[in-house]
């Protein structure tokens, strides 16, 4: 019996023991490891401090470098902005000087189309009035020759009173000339005297007006 409960005195003291040790372990375990991972960067070699640099290093780098070329883009963006401004602006003045130019263009192309038909305008006016002037002549030379036919002949075919020269064929100039010197007196051989008193009354446009009509024969 007593060496029952002396066993049984060691089993609960061991079991004490056994526990006292297992809980100053749990302690440990839960103690900050600051000194460990202190001791474990204090340990570490030259070359790795120097790896360890680089990288953090390489890392200020990068992040300065992203930083940096977001500010370009940013002011890029800002510069092409600008850029397709005033190539959008110096567009709209390119265009509008060509409207302009182009508006003088058809305007001037107005002005000498109006021009050219004025002129075409007046030339058929004046060809017209001539041709009326003409007729005019004509007409008056038609009947001037009248008091001429009974000599020449209606045709102007024939010599006066048989002595003259046959006038049919004559150009205007021509007669003209031969009727100015009959009534000054310097033209004419025997019908000198009958055509100087024939056309003495004849005014310059008389005479103009048969030769006119004379010259048609």
């Amino acid at each position: 019996m007593r060496k029952i409960f002396l066993s049984s005195i060691v089993a609960v003291a061991l079991f004490s023991g056994c526990g006292e040790d297992k809980k100053v372990q749990e302690e440990q375990a839960s103690e900050p490891k600051t000194e460990v991972e202190t001791s474990v960067v204090e340990n570490k070699t030259p070359e790795e401090k120097f790896v360890d640099q680089v990288k953090q290093s390489t890392s200020e780098v990068a992040s300065k470098i992203a930083e940096e070329s977001k500010k370009i883009a940013d002011v890029s963006g800002d510069a092409v902005k600008s850029v397709s401004q005033k190539v959008a602006s110096k567009t709209a003045e390119v265009v509008d000087k060509t409207k302009e130019v182009t508006q003088d263009v058809v305007n001037s192309a107005s002005d000498t189309k109006n021009k050219i038909e004025e002129s075409i305008n007046n030339i058929v006016a004046t060809k017209t009035n001539a041709n009326d002037e003409s007729a005019n002549l004509l007409e008056k030379g038609k009947a001037l020759y009248l008091k001429c036919a009974g000599c020449h002949g209606a045709s102007a075919e024939k010599p006066a009173l048989g002595k003259s020269k046959v006038i049919k064929g004559w150009s205007k100039e021509e007669i003209v000339s031969s009727l100015n010197g009959y009534k000054e007196g310097t033209y004419g051989g025997v019908m000198k005297g009958v055509m100087k008193s024939q056309v003495s009354t004849m005014t310059q446009e008389d005479i103009q007006a048969v030769a006119e009509y004379i010259a048609t024969f």
